[in-house]
């Protein structure tokens, strides 16, 4: 049960970030396409320049959290696998 969780817990803050990411480097490439700026605000395009700001400036607590939860899922990973090493099936002991 904990490998079940950690294995969530490991991979679903990723991909939902990369998906998010994904998102935003979207909306940024379709401004740059109509020859606008990508204003992070509004998540809108606009004609004036904007500041730029990384993903991780502006969604710092999004990645923060969604990191921790994988090192937390990573740890999980890793105490059930002792757990399940610790505890051998009674076919696999020796005689």
């Amino acid at each position: 049960m904990l490998m079940k969780i950690g294995t969530l817990l490991f991979a679903v803050p990723g991909v939902v970030l990369l998906y998010l990411y994904n998102l935003d480097m979207s909306a940024i490439q379709e401004c740059q396409q109509l020859q606008q700026f990508y204003d992070a605000s509004t998540s809108t395009c606009t004609e004036q320049p904007q500041p730029t700001q990384s993903y991780y400036q502006r969604h710092s607590a999004l990645v923060n959290y969604s990191m921790l939860a994988s090192v937390l899922g990573g740890a999980l990973i890793t105490w059930g696998m002792l757990l399940r090493g610790l505890a051998r099936a009674p076919e696999d002991r020796p005689s």
